[in-house]
This record gives C-alpha cells, sequence and structure tokens, in this order.
C-alpha cells in the first residue's frame, strides 16, 4: 500500500507540473516583434486604380464549440463558440471573398458542432461564382474548404488567389484536401509582407499559425478601415491579453508560438494607436455581432 500510495503521489506531482505548461502557459511578448507599417498599408491600398469596396458582408456558415482554455492559455474549461465565416467585400461591379469556410462539418468531432447552415453555404458558393477574387487567411479546412469542395471549382479557379505557401503546406487543409488534376497548372500568387491585392485591399504575410497565414486590411470608399485577421487570433481576447492559445492546442495545429504571439503584440499596440482600424479575428462572433450593429459589417451575402 505504501508503494502504490508514493507511485500514486508521483502520478500526481507529474501531472500538477505537466499542466503548467500545457495549458495554463503563455509565451511571453518578444523585444522585437512582428511589425505592421500602417502607413505603408494605407500607402499601398492607393496605389492601384479603381473604385473601392463600399461594403463588407459576412456569412456565418457554421459554428462549432470549443472550451475557452483551448482559445487561450489559462482560460476556464467551460464552452465558447467559434463561428465560421466567409467575408465579402463588395466594389462596384464586382466582389472580393475573404475566406470560403467549410462545405461540411464531416471529420470535425460530432460535440464540437453546434450548427451548420446549408442555405448561408449555397449563398457563399454563389457569390464566389461571381466573384473577381477569392483569397483566404490561411490554409485549415475552415477556412479553405468551400474552394475546394465548390461544384464549379473550374469555373471559379481563375478568381482563387492561393499564395505559394498556402498551396504549398496541403497537409494543413486536412480533412480537406486538393482535388486531383484541378491545380496541375495553378499559378500561385507570391509576394513578400505585403501585397496590393486590389484597390483598397492590402495583403499583410503573418506566418505563425500556419505557414501560409496572412491578413486582409480594408479601406472602405467611405474611409472606414477593417482588418480581416484570419487566425493569427481566434478572437479578441488573445490580443487584448496579448497571450497564446495553449501549448496543447498549438502542439496539435503545428503553430508557431513564438511567431503568433508577436503578432498579438503588434495588434496590441496597433489597436491602441489606431482604434478606428477595426480588427476582426477569425472566430469572434461578439466581435462580429458589434460590427454588424455599428455598420462596419453587413449580415448575408
Amino acid at each position: 500500500m505504501r508503494r502504490l500510495f508514493k507511485t500514486l503521489l508521483v502520478l500526481v506531482i507529474i501531472a500538477i507540473a505537466g499542466y503548467y505548461p500545457l495549458v495554463l502557459h503563455s509565451p511571453e511578448p518578444a523585444k522585437t516583434p512582428y511589425v505592421i507599417d500602417i502607413a505603408k498599408i494605407r500607402e499601398l491600398s492607393t496605389r492601384l486604380p479603381g473604385p473601392l469596396p463600399y461594403e463588407i458582408r459576412v456569412e456565418k456558415v457554421a459554428e462549432l464549440e470549443f472550451a475557452e482554455a483551448m482559445v487561450m492559455a489559462g482560460e476556464p474549461w467551460q464552452g465558447t463558440p467559434i463561428p465560421i465565416y466567409s467575408y465579402k467585400l463588395v466594389v462596384p461591379g464586382s466582389s472580393i471573398i475573404v475566406d470560403s469556410a467549410v462545405s461540411s462539418t464531416d471529420g470535425v468531432p460530432g460535440f464540437m458542432v453546434t450548427s451548420f447552415d446549408p442555405v448561408a453555404y449555397e449563398r457563399m458558393n454563389k457569390a464566389m461564382e461571381g466573384a473577381s477574387q477569392i483569397v483566404i487567411t490561411h490554409e485549415h479546412f475552415d477556412h479553405i474548404a468551400g474552394i475546394l469542395d465548390h461544384p464549379n471549382l473550374k469555373q471559379i479557379l481563375p478568381a482563387v488567389q492561393l499564395t505559394k505557401e498556402q498551396l504549398k503546406h496541403t497537409d494543413r487543409m486536412l480533412p480537406a484536401s486538393l482535388p486531383e488534376d484541378v491545380f496541375d497548372d495553378y499559378q500561385a500568387l507570391e509576394y513578400e509582407g505585403l501585397h496590393a491585392l486590389a484597390p483598397g485591399v492590402v495583403l499583410i504575410e503573418a506566418p505563425g499559425h500556419t505557414p501560409g497565414s496572412q491578413m486582409v486590411y480594408v479601406r472602405l470608399s467611405d474611409g472606414r478601415e477593417v482588418l480581416l485577421l484570419g487566425d493569427v487570433a481566434w478572437q479578441n481576447r488573445n490580443i487584448e491579453a496579448v497571450k497564446e492559445r495553449p501549448l496543447f492546442m498549438t502542439a496539435m495545429i503545428r503553430e508557431n508560438r513564438r511567431q503568433v504571439i508577436e503578432q498579438f503584440q503588434a495588434l496590441h499596440e496597433l489597436a491602441k494607436q489606431a482604434p478606428e482600424i477595426k480588427q476582426v479575428p477569425g472566430h469572434d462572433g461578439a466581435v462580429v455581432k458589434h460590427l454588424v450593429e455599428t455598420g462596419y459589417l453587413n449580415q448575408g451575402f
């Protein structure tokens, strides 16, 4: 019994010791953080001629539920919604789609799925067929599957602007996958740092969450500014606290924690210095709801 007690005590100590690094720890912000040169981004958004987007529409295609402890280190184990969105930048006579959500919730554990909206999914599909450009913030299935499973993929492919890094890391797309042969002669987008995608729209390289992660800056025709973060941050709490996802979560998704915490730090500073730029994390329903209520986003495609 004494031996059994000692063994149990050792196991408890090991479990307690492991809980901190796996669940509670977040890297310290770096002394030389990731840089968001907002002056350069704003200048770059004016370089291409043509009309600016005049509105941003948002479609919620599905919703999952994570524990808060999965979203940010040290949070409780109660549930928090993880909505899955697609965005439509409306330009006179055209549109740009940012992120294509999911085509289904296959491959996701059933207990994590709270909803899938097939009507919203069809609206998104139709919007992609009429878009001049389609980009994704990164290569995870809940942002790219709508493209890969589109029933008319060959039709929309000329508008799809996957980056070289996104296309290179197809393993990050699971359980989605590239259809055979469709991308054989595809010319991926290549850029370093920043890329003027369209008038008022700038892509911002942000590797860390995935190798092909990027943010999308949007300047609307009325002067308002929005920064779509993708999954650089799942929710605004990460940016406010400059606190990462827990190690057990980042290990599963193979995230570079140092790069991401540097991006949190930069976004935290940007929020203080330029609060007029509305930051939209990848899966924050409260932020999206507020931006719909204040007119920065419009509901539905």
